[in-house]
């Protein structure tokens, strides 16, 4: 007896015979519909024509592929007018004119295709037990309704994502209360934006990043709306800005950089390894180890150790620091944390002394490889440049060696820019600290930088409405160098006060962009318009 549940319970279909082959299990089947319904005039025939066999892909059985074996019918169509007057045999369900495949196999599809596109979803069909070619799983997606949303919450996020970054763009807009994809435009004009505005007048506010267009794109299709700038974009400019006056001020940092790294400064000389202790005498040259201890993870270890000496248990101590409790463990019965070893070692330190001798002071770092590869170094060229920069850095102190010039410490302008948002909790090196202390010290027009930068950062925690103009003004009539930054705050005010005081965030556009990316990879440069468009709002419902 073959069992009902092979077949679509919802199709007059009856399993006569089964058999298999070598990962395919065929089902021969037979129809028990009494009558079909002509397409063209709707009218019902019983008189059949002729019969005909189809063979359809339906879900896989036991790790076997499935096809269903149909023997299928045509009907004369019995209504003189009708223009079509024989008909293949229609089926409400599961079966489609021209398939090849049963309709809840070809739904299997689709959601592989939207979650995998087009190439993974053809290797992982095979597996299914579906195969097709990743050009038919773009077929499935293509096929795809999508049903324009006719409304909205009334808050939207709007943003762009690239085609090609730095050369053709597009624009996505999110329901921010929704948290999901409402439309994908073809470009980031403002014309096609406010188009897209008119469709729906319930919007009443729109986030958006600071593009001229998809201001002037609100302002023409949506004039009633409200306007809320994207912060992130708004701390990013303030990022750029801080970064260019950095870099207009290269004369006076290089003066600091020299103060700075004077070696008469002798609680800015930075150290490398732990000195020895006054009084003691030491009887053996000093082990050159290669390999580097993280400033984060002796920080961690120094901080197990306070506390574990506080007698705070071990599990207490894991969720203070977000370690594990096995690490916690280990560094707790550790005297002192050992230099951890990189996965690619080497065995340059036999060649250490030899290195360091004074016949090899002249030669170049290429010339020193070739002659220790010929005694055997095991390593690339490479690891031999950074490793040996490494043995040089420690090289002063060394009771034996010659002492060679300390490392110069700079600050890129990117990084002092960054430096300039962080409170001094926030620092973790001393030395940042040290140096922005130096850097006020000499430079007093930076310190009141720093200050209108934690300024401006606070005007979004503290959201109350007149602090942003309090801010602008005092930027004014301040000598900064933030006065063009503050005038172009001006000319986008209403939106970038409603994004202070406000608690709408372009946050969740950001993340479906980001989607997006993810989606045109999948996509293998296929991805047109409209197919992306669709594999976007397909998920999105």
């Amino acid at each position: 007896m073959i069992p009902q549940f092979i077949l679509p319970s919802n199709l007059q279909l009856k399993a006569e015979t089964i058999y298999s082959e070598p990962g395919v299990l065929y089902i021969h089947t037979s129809v028990c519909q009494k009558y079909s319904v002509c397409p063209i005039c709707g009218k019902s025939s019983n008189r059949i024509h002729s019969r005909y066999s189809r063979t359809l892909l339906d879900l896989p059985i036991s790790g076997h592929m499935a096809k269903v074996k149909l023997k299928a019918r045509k009907y004369f169509c019995d209504n003189a007018a009708c223009r079509r007057k024989v008909f293949t045999e229609r089926f409400d369900y599961e079966i489609r004119p021209y398939y090849r495949r049963m309709v809840r196999s070809n739904d299997l599809l689709t959601r592989m295709a939207l979650e995998l596109g087009g190439n993974t979803g053809a290797a992982i069909s095979r597996y299914v037990g579906v195969p097709v070619s990743p050009t038919t799983i773009l077929r499935v997606i293509k096929k795809i309704e999508i049903r324009s949303k006719t409304l909205t919450s009334g808050i939207i996020g709007v943003d762009d994502w690239a085609f090609k970054k730095g050369k053709t763009y597009g624009t996505v807009i999110v329901d921010l209360e929704r948290k999901e994809v409402i439309d994908l435009l073809p470009d980031r004009q403002a014309g096609t934006l406010a188009e897209w505005l008119g469709k729906h007048p319930e919007i009443k506010t729109v986030s958006r990043d600071r593009y001229g267009p998809y201001a002037l794109g609100v302002k023409a299709g949506a004039p009633h709306a409200s306007q809320v700038a994207d912060r992130f974009h708004l701390l990013m400019n303030l990022g750029e800005a801080t970064k260019r006056i950095f870099q207009s001020k290269g004369k006076e940092l290089r003066e600091v950089f020299t103060l700075y790294n004077d070696p008469k400064r002798g609680a800015s000389t930075p150290v490398a390894i732990e000195q020895p202790v006054p009084g003691t005498v030491e009887t053996k040259e000093p082990n050159i180890s290669t390999a580097n201890i993280c400033v984060a993870r002796q920080h961690q270890f120094d901080k197990v150790k306070e506390l574990r000496s506080n007698g705070i248990t071990l599990r207490k101590i894991a969720r203070i620091t977000r370690l594990a409790r096995g690490t916690v463990r280990k560094y707790a019965v550790m005297e002192r944390l050992e230099k951890r070893q990189s996965r690619s070692s080497t065995n340059l330190e036999a060649f250490i002394n030899f290195l360091l001798q004074e016949e090899n002071k002249g030669k170049t770092y290429r010339q020193l490889h070739k002659i220790i590869v010929q005694m055997g170094f095991n390593g690339k060229y490479t690891q031999f440049c950074c490793k040996m920069n490494e043995v040089y850095d420690m090289q002063p102190f060394l009771r034996s060696k010659p002492a060679s010039p300390l490392m110069v410490k700079t600050w890129s302008p990117t990084r002092l820019s960054l430096m300039l948002y962080m409170g001094s909790e926030e620092l973790q090196c001393n030395e940042d600290r040290d140096f922005l202390r130096l850097l006020f010290e000499k430079l007093p027009q930076i310190k009141q930088l720093e200050q209108l930068v934690k300024g401006f950062k606070q005007l979004f925690a503290a959201k109350e409405e007149g602090r942003l103009k309090n801010w602008i003004e005092e930027v004014l009539k301040s000598e900064c160098g933030l006065k063009n930054f503050a005038k172009n705050l001006l000319k986008d005010y209403e939106a970038v006060n409603n994004a202070v005081i406000t608690p709408i965030s372009n946050g969740q556009v950001e993340g479906q962009v980001n989607r997006i990316k993810n989606i045109k990879r999948k996509m293998y440069g296929r991805a047109g318009f409209q197919l992306l468009r669709k594999m976007v709002l397909a998920k999105s419902a």
